[in-house]
């Protein structure tokens, strides 16, 4: 049998060939996400569950005392390798590793004897304004949209790594068909993607609240009659009426949360120290302590984390909903031009992976998501062998399984980041690594041009771009190499920060190759009145590009460093001088 189910939480694709112990499934979007392979016997299986805190990626083959693993989602994550036999196990958890974890449990849960008691600063109890009443069944006060308001569904029809597998980090091109969504954009647009949590960590969550005989009930949220909150109002972003729905898709459960919920939380606590550490940590003379623990960008707990590091504390649904930020959608540059590719819409992101707080490894919330959804569709460079769910998922392409996935997306105009009307005006481009999308997007507006208007001048175009290495995470090289080779793009300027250097004068960033052409660039601002364009990083990079530009026009020009700074300055006011950046 094969078959599909599109359009409600039952999606489902299946397929059952040779005999009923060879299968392969697919079920997307619903509390039970599966995708597995079952093929040969019974002890010969290769499967992925998503969805729940046992969350499993695994291949048994040959016996069944031979399978890799990995589980992930909650605070026991580990990796392991069972070899040979059932005694052998290879395990990523170092000592020190193992220590900083500890270590950072208590700097959360241990109360700090220099605080007041209770603690100076307290906030005040935050008034409650929902309340929730279950159903036994579904109504119309329950059924919501299958898409977020303002949102369209586009469908995913290409995917393409761009890096090595041995590169430090994982990036992806994806391709949407937008031809039916009656998008107007222009290179320099970005859209946003309303993604979704990881099942395991919902699970986990379910889990820790025990929920789970409700999780997919269906509920009504209502405003509390007699609430004291002013301008009360059922929040707009929680769409959905089940527990499971809401922690998929409305609320934000991976950030630390926030003093207010804090503050709330304490009131859940069975346990007196435990209500006087949250009271600490919310209250204003905690508010260094606040900020060390939860903001921090590697380590920071989640929701979860936090919630079992005070184990008497069991909050209401309620107190969730009011407390929990929205799932906040996530902006993605436009790396195409609808010149070049007109229905079609392509853009690149790094797949996020960082140290979680309770060890292991976290996995960005949208591009993880985007990865799984499109396993099947990838092409280019291996998949690192670190993707085991992945992996398994692919498992399906040899069955000939194909889903089209697709994703909310809605366009965002970027009407500062765009190129210039008038085309003959030239254009200085840096971007390290997934800061160029925008740029390839220019490219190919100006070489679509260029082919339709032969007897055109066009200005000049220089891009600097930069990466870790030539050979791993070079985003786009064959297409900068061929709009070099058709003139489309007049100079590139490389950098590679973790290749070794041919000499003392090889350029490691995009700044030492500004300094490095110094005089020619502070003529393509002068003489060419060059509009210059920056994306990628706001922190770091952003920063230290200005400050670049800065010191070369002011030694180019001998001008002071005040008056070049206040040059640059002018030309941001001008929007002569633009940055697209993010945090």
């Amino acid at each position: 049998m094969a078959g599909a189910v599109d359009g409600d939480t039952n999606t489902m694709v299946g397929a059952v060939a040779g005999d009923s112990r060879t299968m392969a499934g697919a079920v997307d979007r619903d509390t039970n996400t599966m995708v597995g392979a079952v093929a040969g016997d019974s002890n010969t299986m290769v499967g992925a569950v998503a969805g729940d805190s046992r969350t499993m990626a695994g291949a048994v083959d040959g016996d069944t005392n031979t399978m890799v693993g990995a589980v992930a989602g909650n605070s026991n994550t580990m990796v392991a390798a069972i070899a040979g036999d059932s005694n052998t196990m290879a395990g990523a958890v170092a000592d020190d590793s193992r220590t900083i974890i500890m270590q950072r449990l208590a700097e959360l849960t241990a109360l700090d004897a220099q605080f007041a008691d209770p603690p100076l600063g307290t906030p005040a109890l935050p008034a409650t304004w929902l309340d929730v009443l279950y159903l036994s069944t579904e109504n119309e006060s329950t059924k919501v949209e299958l898409v977020p308001n303002g949102y369209q569904m586009a469908p995913v029809v290409a995917a393409r790594r761009m890096t090595r597998h041995d590169s430090v980090k994982s990036a992806l091109e994806l391709t949407l068909d937008v031809s039916k969504l009656n998008w107007k954009y222009e290179p320099g647009d970005a859209f946003f993607i309303a993604g979704e949590n990881d099942r395991a960590e919902v699970q986990g969550l379910i889990d820790r609240l025990n929920l789970t005989d409700i999780a997919d009930r269906p509920f009504q949220l209502m405003l509390k009659e007699g609430t004291l909150k002013r301008k009360a109002a059922v929040p707009d972003y929680i769409r959905h009426r089940t527990i499971r729905k809401v922690f998929t898709y409305d609320l934000d459960i991976r950030s630390p949360p926030k003093k207010a919920l804090l503050r709330a939380m304490a009131e859940c606590c069975s346990e007196q120290q435990q209500t006087l550490r949250l009271l600490q940590l919310c209250s204003r003379q905690g508010s260094a302590t606040y900020m060390q623990l939860m903001h921090l960008r590697q380590l920071r707990p989640t929701f979860l984390d936090v919630l079992n590091a005070f184990p008497s504390c069991q909050p209401s649904l309620v107190c969730l909903l009011e407390g929990l930020g929205k799932l906040a959608p996530r902006p993605y540059s436009i790396s195409s031009s609808p010149l070049s590719k007109p229905g079609l819409v392509t853009f690149v992101f790094n797949k996020v992976i960082y140290d979680g707080f309770s060890g292991g490894r976290m996995h960005g919330v949208c591009t993880s998501w985007l990865d799984a959804l499109t396993v099947q569709l990838q092409t280019g460079p291996k998949k690192s062998p670190h993707d085991c769910v992945s992996s398994t998922v692919e498992q399906l392409a040899s069955l000939n399984i194909r889903l089209t996935p697709k994703i909310p997306v809605q366009l965002r105009h970027n009407q500062h980041f765009r190129l210039p009307d008038d085309s003959s005006r030239s254009v200085i481009m840096l971007g390290p690594g997934t800061g160029i999308a925008p740029f390839v997007g220019f490219l190919q507006q100006i070489e679509a041009l260029r082919t339709k208007y032969t007897n055109h001048n066009f200005g000049k175009t220089w891009l600097f771009y930069g990466c870790r290495h030539k050979e791993r995470d070079y985003l786009y090289r064959k297409e900068l190499a061929n709009f070099l080779t058709t003139g489309t793009l007049t100079t590139l300027s490389e950098s590679f920060s973790r290749d070794t250097p041919e000499d003392d004068t090889t350029p490691r960033y995009i700044q030492d190759n500004i300094r490095l052409h110094a005089a020619e660039f502070v003529r393509w601002l002068t003489d060419y009145e060059a509009l210059v364009y920056v994306c990628g990083d706001a922190k770091n990079m952003a920063v230290g590009i200005m400050r670049t530009v800065v010191e070369v026009y002011a030694d180019v020009r001998g001008v002071s460093e005040e008056e070049a700074r206040s040059r640059i300055e002018k030309m941001q006011q001008d929007k002569l001088y633009k940055q697209d950046v993010w945090t």
